[in-house]
């Protein structure tokens, strides 16, 4: 594979597509970003995963590309929506990329396989499967819970942590929380790697942890003492946050309730496989630079 490769960032200006976009910028790639809006014909290729929906859109478009990252996902969205996106997009950019014989990764998530039965987790499970049939070649990257200050979950989280009561649904599943410049290089490495083609990689940090024991962690990484948590069913915390809606106060959503009673952790050698050296661990998270 060429040293120096014109890398297509799908979502290239999200939260994730962002740091990958540094990442590879920095290791001397040319970075491409697909966006809804393009306004550097260098720079940028227009796409919409709403409506890319086929191989004949994407094709075009990838003539001077070597190899493609898609770190699209929607959280809030229709059924309608959670289809294009997660499961017929991706697959019609998977098939452009087998047809052209380009390197394809795709961003997932953790757990699909004992996902819950709402259409988010369920479109991202077809999505993953739509892809691999689509190209036997494409990189999944399966990621646990992503730590960057830039990300709006991330702040909200750190802004919980600050309280010295920490109110917590009750049944939560354990995370893996991975730094997203662990993400971002994670992604570069296979994305340039032969040997990476057709497969699976779960990214996932240094610890397993509790919803409740990661924001303990972040409070002592800043030196702050242990919180009280108190832990509240979630049937009643699902009551309460459509409450906080209608008052309009900004809190966790219900999508990201779903998110919590999902279980987030994988194969925790799979990144030292692939980068030869330990994840951040959460006491390195607010060092690591931003």
């Amino acid at each position: 594979m060429k040293s120096h490769l014109n890398i297509l960032i799908v979502g290239g200006n999200g939260f994730i597509g962002r740091h990958i976009a540094t990442m590879c910028a920095a290791a001397g790639h040319k970075v491409i970003l697909g966006v809804r809006n393009a306004s550097d014909p260098d720079g940028t290729i227009e796409c919409d995963l709403l409506t890319d929906t086929n191989t004949a859109a994407w094709l075009s478009r990838l003539t001077n590309i070597d190899a493609i990252i898609n770190t699209v996902g929607l959280l809030h969205a229709n059924s309608a929506e959670f289809q294009a996106v997660h499961v017929n997009a991706p697959a019609a950019l998977a098939a452009a990329c087998a047809a052209l014989k380009k390197s394809f990764l795709h961003v997932s998530m953790l757990g699909l396989e004992n996902a819950a039965n709402t259409d988010y987790f369920q479109s991202k499970r077809r999505g993953e499967d739509a892809v691999r049939s689509a190209h036997s070649g494409a990189i999944i990257v399966r990621p646990s819970l992503v730590f960057g200050r830039d990300s709006p979950a991330t702040q909200l989280l750190l802004m919980q942590s600050y309280l010295p009561l920490l109110c917590l649904p009750s049944d939560t599943k354990s995370i893996a929380p991975i730094h997203v410049d662990d993400l971002a290089a994670l992604c570069l490495s296979l994305v340039s790697t032969v040997r990476a083609l057709g497969c699976d990689v779960d990214a996932v940090g240094a610890e397993e942890c509790t919803i409740a024991s990661y924001l303990q962690a972040l409070r002592q990484a800043r030196g702050r003492s242990r919180a009280t948590v108190i832990l509240v069913p979630n049937r009643w915390m699902r009551a309460g946050l459509a409450c906080a809606a209608f008052c309009g106060a900004r809190t966790i959503t219900p999508e990201a309730l779903d998110l919590m009673e999902h279980q987030h952790t994988g194969d925790k050698r799979a990144f030292t496989r692939w980068m030869r050296r330990q994840p951040a661990t959460i006491a390195e998270f607010q060092s690591v630079v931003q």
